[in-house]
């Protein structure tokens, strides 16, 4: 599908109807924008299951090192982290902030 839409002064533009049903997107609702390398803007529903997939894989990997810790050690690691930058650690920076 190919579409074309024209930009606002204020940078707005009109997603098409055939592809805000494509995505399942609704009035209101969030949407995130990702460039490549090649200088290309791709559209997401915010929120889609490649991105929390993505997101899960990230925080299970963290997991797996913080359980390691645990195993190695026996007891949670000393790193003089309080309980909030611990969970913060553990998440990753893009969920702590």
């Amino acid at each position: 599908m190919h579409y074309q839409s024209n930009m606002t002064s204020k940078g707005q533009v009109t997603v098409p109807k055939d592809i805000r049903d494509a995505l399942g997107l609704e009035p209101g609702q969030s949407v995130e924008f990702e460039l490549d390398a090649e200088g290309n803007a791709r559209i997401y529903k915010a929120g889609s299951a490649e991105r929390i997939a993505a997101r899960k894989a990230d925080f299970m990997s963290r997991l797996r090192e913080v359980q390691a810790e645990f195993r190695r050690t026996d007891t949670m690691p000393d790193s003089g982290m309080d309980g909030l930058a611990y969970q913060q650690w553990l998440r990753g920076d893009e969920f702590g902030e």
